[in-house]
C-alpha cells in the first residue's frame, strides 16, 4: 500500500509518502536499492517510519539481521 501526503489547502503533494511492505526483509531490499537514487532532479531520501502510539512510547522498528525473515 502507498499513500502520499497533501497539502490540505492546496492540494498538493508534501513531498514524502508512506510504503507499507509484506515483510521486513522486501523493505530493506526496496530501502537499499532506492535511497540516494534521483528521480526527476532530485535525490531520494529513504528511511523507515516511527510508530506512534497514541498516549504512548515512539516505537522505532529494528530490522533483523538475518538476511530473510524466518
Amino acid at each position: 500500500a502507498v499513500r502520499i501526503m497533501y497539502d490540505k489547502n492546496s492540494g498538493r503533494s508534501r513531498g514524502f509518502g508512506f510504503v507499507q511492505f509484506s515483510n521486513n526483509y522486501e523493505a530493506k531490499c526496496a530501502k537499499d536499492a532506492m535511497d540516494g537514487k534521483v528521480m526527476l532532479g532530485r535525490a531520494l531520501r529513504i528511511s523507515f517510519a516511527l510508530d506512534k502510539v497514541r498516549g504512548g512510547p515512539v516505537i522505532v522498528p529494528r530490522l533483523p539481521t538475518a538476511k530473510q525473515d524466518e
